[in-house]
């Protein structure tokens, strides 16, 4: 953010108040779809609304295997060059996420969420098993690349983005020395490189708890410092409480920035335990259905 938008100077623009309108609705519409799903699960589970054997139950279960096995679509495309005429690669990723959720969950609804034989037990194992592996991936996948379906990203762009919102701020910092001195604080922290892997793990998982703490105490800064500014146009209380904002994000950038290279390390390991799972599950599908219409 610049100084001036600080200042409250910059109009917002449309697309990013549309974008905060979409995120609004997001928050409120995805718990109404979870809870409207888990009390429909109850029912199905409870009242024996139908049987997976029933019409019904098992063209849910011929829909949410066809999902899954579209699944592999993606890793196809993105691997073979001769697939290209299906289509972009990020229309596929798009379809990729969406099925990786819908395909599940249609299984488990056509399951009735009872595991009625040994080879069915495995099969819903191994759908289970992909559906947290796709879960840890794409939580991965959104620390290196621009948003869930951006280009990825480079050290040095987060490095470059990182001291332009530094510099950024600098104007107003100087007039607050306790929070220039935070931040600070914990850029320098986030820098440290431990010895021995344990230290050097815990020191990686620990930083976003260690963000949280230092915003707390840029909140705790700033709010010390509400009204003191008179009619400065640049620190009035409302524009205080928009630094405060644009500070958060900043310390969001440093952890980022220091993350990195972890996340693609863990990214690579992902993809090396992904695909097998992805294998597995096909497989044991495949099974399952040959079991069904053989018994």
């Amino acid at each position: 953010m610049e100084p001036e938008a600080v200042a409250g100077t910059c109009p917002v623009p449309q697309s990013l108040l549309l974008r905060q309108i979409v995120n609004s609705l997001a928050s409120i519409a995805v718990p109404v779809v979870v809870i409207s799903l888990l009390l429909i699960a109850w029912a199905v589970r409870h009242d024996r609304l139908y049987t997976s054997a029933s019409t019904f139950g098992y063209w849910m279960g011929v829909v949410g295997g066809s999902l899954m096995l579209l699944l592999l679509i993606y890793p196809l495309r993105k691997r073979f060059r001769v697939l290209a005429p299906l289509g972009p690669l990020k229309h596929w990723f798009r379809f990729h996420l969406i099925a990786g959720i819908a395909g599940p969950v249609i299984v488990l609804f056509h399951s009735t969420f009872r595991v009625g034989s040994f080879n069915a037990a495995i099969a819903l194992a191994c759908m289970l098993l992909v559906v947290a592996s796709g879960i840890v991936g794409r939580f991965i996948y959104r620390k290196i690349h621009h948003g869930l379906y951006g280009s990825r990203a480079t050290a040095a762009e987060l490095r470059r983005s990182l001291e332009q919102q530094i510099e950024s701020l600098q104007g107003v910092l100087v007039r607050l020395p306790e929070v220039e001195r935070e931040i600070g604080l914990f850029s320098a922290l986030v820098a440290l490189q431990p010895k021995g892997r344990l230290r050097h793990i815990l020191h990686f998982a620990s930083l976003g708890c260690k963000r949280y703490l230092a915003g707390r105490r840029v909140r705790r800064a700033i709010a010390r410092h509400d009204g003191e500014f008179g009619s400065d146009a640049a620190l009035t209380n409302v524009h205080l409480r928009q630094l405060a904002r644009t500070i958060d994000d900043t310390l969001k950038a440093v952890q980022r920035a220091a993350q990195f290279s972890n996340y693609e390390k863990l990214f690579s390991l992902w993809h090396v335990a992904h695909i097998p799972f992805l294998c597995m599950l096909v497989v044991t599908a495949i099974v399952h259905v040959v079991a069904v219409h053989a018994y």
